[in-house]
């Protein structure tokens, strides 16, 4: 989430305009503010494990920025832009692959930031983009100096590379050494936003009823008891490839839950999954006891 351009306030009862304010975007992942400040685009979502500052480390990596300026905030809703590369169209974390597909990629991006930075730093002092050398957020050249903030209304008017070249891991600066969490701060002083802390204009809560065995589906439900309940909004039943149910849709949590407590619902179990932890066990153990697959023997030859 983010306060848009035109309402970001400058000073008392002034703005900023959208064209001032607009940031330097080479990619879909890196953001270069005038305020110096890097923001880095995460496709997959911190549940802990750190990619909120994994993944900028690879885009500081490659954009040789000064940690202190990265910030991070999370992919919207767009899977075309920020798809998981390994599951195709859609957006997704699980399986531990937030560092593997994203690995090029988020250096790529920072990588391309980096020449149109560099770029523009050539054509105003009118030096070879060459002999150009960036540290820490600054671009240098022998006693000229500019921050990436200073460099960044004039890189975005330089063309996106195709193809760029990322660096040597004998250079690297940031990846595979440890690092300040970005969310850190925010998790410690309460100011971090959750998805429970998430409040819009006339957003319901819902609560699942979902099938008492997996491979149920629903045969019918009674909606009368949870409508009747205050604030209840509306019940609506549901079916996905993967999982169907009936949802209670209300204007908080705690009534949502009465709602879906109250429901009535009657499951088609033909097809659900119906051993126990007995049986499976069971399972288990006489597979244990069974012979594995023979290991292939490979011919070997007899010196001549």
């Amino acid at each position: 989430m983010h306060l848009p351009a035109a309402l970001a306030q400058s000073g008392p009862g002034k703005t900023v305009s959208a064209a001032a304010a607009k940031p330097f975007e080479p990619n879909a992942f890196v953001r270069i503010s005038t305020d110096n400040t890097v923001t880095v685009v995460v496709k997959h979502l911190e549940m802990g494990q750190g990619t909120y500052t994994g993944l900028p480390t690879l885009v500081a990596e490659e954009l040789d920025a000064d940690w202190a300026q990265i910030r991070a905030v999370g992919a919207p809703a767009d899977a075309k832009q920020y798809n998981n590369l390994f599951w195709g169209e859609a957006q997704g974390t699980g399986g531990s692959t937030a560092m593997p597909n994203s690995y090029e990629q988020m250096r790529k991006a920072g990588a391309a930031a980096r020449a149109m930075l560099v770029a523009a730093a050539a054509e105003k002092w009118k030096v070879p983009a060459s002999e150009i050398r960036v540290s820490k957020g600054v671009v240098s050249f022998k006693d000229r100096k500019a921050t990436f903030g200073q460099l960044a209304a004039d890189a975005a008017k330089q063309p996106v590379p195709a193809d760029v070249k990322l660096k040597d891991s004998k250079n690297f600066v940031y990846i595979g050494k440890p690092a300040r969490r970005t969310d850190a701060r925010a998790k410690s002083n309460g100011t971090a936003l959750f998805t429970q802390d998430v409040k819009l204009p006339g957003m319901l809560t819902a609560v699942v009823l979902h099938p008492p065995r997996f491979g149920a589906k629903l045969k019918s439900f009674d909606a009368a008891k949870a409508k009747a309940i205050k604030d209840v909004q509306e019940v609506v039943a549901f079916s996905t490839p993967v999982t169907n149910g009936v949802a209670v849709l209300a204007k908080d949590y705690w009534t949502a839950k009465n709602g879906r407590d109250a429901l009535t619902a009657e499951w088609d179990e033909n097809n659900a999954f119906r051993l126990g932890s007995a049986e499976i066990m069971s399972q288990y153990k006489a597979l244990a006891a069974t012979p594995a697959f023979p290991r292939a023997r490979t011919a070997t030859r007899k010196p001549r």
